[in-house]
């Protein structure tokens, strides 16, 4: 785990501007405020590592949270949905320089927030600035009715159209980043409001009522590295995900270790491999969520590593020397492709943080917002 934290570090080191942001592909110079975040997890994680001291990470965080602070937002409300990574500007759909924007992610804000609390709770001397940068935030816009709520532009007719934003899994994850944060998103984190009881290669987990479901690996890997499966449903769901995949490696041969990620082949490279679609298990979809058999399959690095960390086993183990061939010593890809050793040779900040979480949680034992961890045995 160790060997794997200081190639991802490498990675992030090696990509970062001298704005302080890490472009979320190797090639892709352009990121998200959930990239941000992941940044901010990074250094955190090699500080917990000791591959920095707290001198290196508390420049590092300088560095990011100054960008962060002169980023231009979104119609006067919440982060834009991309900037670039060279210049912090704001860009449009097309990844070109714009005074409008694209719109917002809530899910985004979500694991922002998640980490800008993390950030200013381990070391208090931040904490002014990361209030400063959420206080700018209208969360009036961002928060309806209990709901997180997102907001676009479309590209064919510049019509602005917001709507509520997550699913089962990647919502309740945000949502307690909102609620870190004070903002009433009662029922976005609650699972039974929305979420409907099905069985998934022998597992009961839960779908989205509302349809439309992006259940992958992702938020529960997360949610437990980073604030805990804080009750008996984080958990029991976390643990049910894992389960299926291995069901499905046990029926078919086939190690399955499913998430989202940036993958080069056409016509989306980027794809969620979701637990359940539309009642059609282990399905491939873009973002857009169209769903095809001929979308590439592969095995997530991010949550072989993070179910690893989280619930070590004898399959966990196996996911990772299956992954091993996706890394190397300039990083991480998102993983290999089924079936296969063939790295995606996508090499992504993302995947880099998640691996660095997952070490720096063995270490630690417990979650990182938990102030002080059982002891070991």
């Amino acid at each position: 785990m160790l060997r794997s934290a200081r190639a991802a570090w490498r990675y992030v080191t090696r990509e970062i501007t001298p704005r302080g942001f890490v472009g979320a592909t190797r090639n892709y110079q352009y990121l998200t405020v959930w990239d941000m975040a992941s940044e901010l997890a990074a250094a955190y994680s090699a500080r917990e590592l000791g591959l920095i001291n707290r001198a290196r990470y508390k420049a590092f965080v300088d560095r990011t949270l100054t960008s962060i602070e002169k980023l231009t937002l979104y119609d006067n409300t919440a982060f834009n949905r991309m900037y670039s990574a060279e210049t912090g500007e704001m860009v449009d759909s097309k990844a070109q320089p714009s005074t409008v924007g694209m719109g917002w992610s809530a899910l985004d804000h979500g694991r922002f927030f998640v980490w800008l609390k993390l950030v200013a709770k381990d070391d208090p001397t931040f904490a002014p600035r990361i209030q400063a940068i959420v206080s700018k935030l209208d969360m009036a816009r961002l928060v309806k009715s209990g709901y997180m709520q997102g907001e676009e532009i479309s590209a064919r007719t510049n019509e602005h159209r917001a709507y509520q934003e997550g699913r089962v899994g990647y919502e309740q994850y945000a949502a307690e980043g909102f609620a870190l944060w004070g903002a009433k998103v009662d029922s976005a984190l609650d699972f039974a409001i929305n979420g409907r009881p099905v069985t998934v290669n022998g597992q009961a987990i839960i779908t989205d009522a509302r349809g439309g479901d992006v259940m992958t690996s992702e938020p529960f890997v997360m949610m437990g590295l980073e604030l805990g499966w804080k009750n008996d449903t984080w958990r029991n769901l976390a643990l049910a995900v894992l389960a299926a995949q291995e069901a499905r490696f046990k029926e078919t041969g086939i190690v399955t270790m499913v998430s989202e990620d940036a993958i080069p082949v056409p016509p989306a490279y980027f794809y969620y491999y979701l637990l359940i679609h539309d009642g059609k298990p282990f399905v491939v979809t873009t973002v857009s969520g169209a769903a095809s058999d001929s979308f590439p399959r592969w095995v997530s690095a991010k949550a072989a590593f993070g179910y690893h960390a989280l619930a070590p086993s004898a399959y966990t183990w196996q996911a990772l020397q299956t992954v091993k061939y996706g890394g190397s010593a300039d990083g991480w890809t998102a993983g290999v492709f089924e079936g296969t050793k063939n790295s995606t040779k996508t090499y992504n900040l993302n995947t880099a943080a998640i691996v660095l979480e997952s070490a720096a949680y063995v270490k630690r034992g417990c979650a990182f917002a938990v102030p002080t961890c059982p002891t070991k045995r």
